[in-house]
């Protein structure tokens, strides 16, 4: 499928940076060729926050700097400080993660369902006969059952990029706010620092933005080691994914063979319902 610039498309999967415009996911068959395409809606812009926090933690960050060097912070300092800028995220980007699981669980979810009234609206009560016993087995223990699994994966890796979405999004607030407050204390201490008693105030003032700052990189610890547990989790699902694919769960062994008993195609499997058999 070219693109405007006449060259083959991308497939940009969840998470994976992509185009403003709307993106195209393939579904294809055993031989790899594709069977239909599915569209999913445009990302939403970034709105900014992130660029927002960076400036104003840069608002700051001299007076803090320059603070932490004058109070004889040393290197200890300086590397507390780093490790909480290092930190700082841009939580659009899980949310952006978060909006691409959703539209493909309402694809997965709305497909499901397109196959299932299909069949109780067409097949179901206008035949009988043991190819309507074959078709529904087949959506039943084929296709139906990726589908949920499918749909499932997608609700819960979408609610896991909302939850990490709003980790990230309330660790930057912190940061900025430390930065906010801290950045015109310091800069009125430096000022202050030639004299004895300004410099041991600059002193304790450095002790107290160093201390509140390990307190927020152990909150970071603590966050980033619950969702290490989470996506661990999800990676296992997705594991268990390949088995309903994939021969042993193994993309190298080749994809499960999900076609249908070719006998359904036989006129002697099916029978019409009418008054009389009904």
């Amino acid at each position: 499928m070219p693109n405007s610039s006449g060259g083959p498309s991308k497939l940009h999967v969840p998470g994976a940076p992509g185009p403003a415009e709307s993106r195209t996911l393939y579904v294809t068959q055993n031989g790899r060729t594709v069977a239909r395409t599915v569209t999913v809606g445009p990302r939403a812009p970034d709105p900014g926050f992130f660029k927002r926090a960076i400036e104003q933690i840069k608002r700051y960050d001299g007076p803090i700097t320059l603070g932490l060097s004058m109070s004889n912070a040393g290197k200890v300092g300086w590397m507390i400080r780093g490790a909480v800028l290092v930190n700082v995220g841009n939580p659009w980007l899980f949310s952006d993660r978060r909006d691409a699981w959703k539209e493909i669980h309402g694809h997965m979810k709305g497909n499901a369902w397109d196959i299932w009234y299909a069949y109780f609206d067409h097949i179901s009560p206008n035949w009988k006969g043991r190819a309507v016993d074959t078709l529904q087995q087949y959506l039943r223990f084929k296709l139906i059952g990726m589908f949920d699994q499918l749909g499932n994966l997608s609700k819960e890796m979408s609610g896991t990029m909302q939850n990490q979405y709003n980790e990230v999004a309330q660790y930057d607030a912190a940061a900025v706010g430390l930065w906010t407050i801290e950045g015109p204390v310091f800069k009125a201490l430096t000022k202050l620092a030639a004299t004895p008693a300004g410099r041991i105030a600059l002193m304790a003032q450095s002790t107290v933005f160093l201390t509140m700052s390990c307190t927020l990189l152990t909150q970071f610890y603590d966050v980033y080691r619950k969702f290490e547990g989470e996506l661990n989790g999800l990676d296992l699902k997705f594991m268990d994914l390949k088995g309903a694919f994939y021969l042993s769960g193994d993309p190298a062994r080749g994809p499960r063979d999900l076609h249908m008993d070719q006998r359904v195609t036989d006129s002697d499997y099916w029978s019409a319902v009418t008054k009389d058999n009904q």
